[in-house]
């Protein structure tokens, strides 16, 4: 009877400690866009911008203010575009 609960138990931890050892689940998961801003954002507030990745199904610029929040532009808006020129220049 003793043997049958050690094994239990040596499997319980090797069990346990593969789930310590693995990567988050989803951590190579891309951030995508499910909306655009409606309004365009005032240019002083934004510090930084990324694109999101191609596999999102909206194509999507997402600016980075000041305060940290991050805000999904439509790449093809006029507004957008120039910002992006501004930013790429300083």
């Amino acid at each position: 009877m003793k043997v049958p609960a050690a094994v239990f138990a040596l499997l319980l931890i090797a069990a346990s400690c593969s789930q310590t050892f693995s990567g988050p689940a989803g951590a190579d998961l891309p951030v995508c866009c499910f909306s655009y801003a409606r309004h365009k954002l005032p240019q002083k507030l934004i510090l930084r911008y990324y694109r999101t990745s191609t596999s999102c199904t909206l194509p999507a610029v997402v600016f980075i203010t000041k305060k940290g929040r991050q805000v999904c532009a439509n790449p093809s808006d006029t507004w957008v575009q120039s910002y992006l020129q501004n930013l790429k220049q300083n």
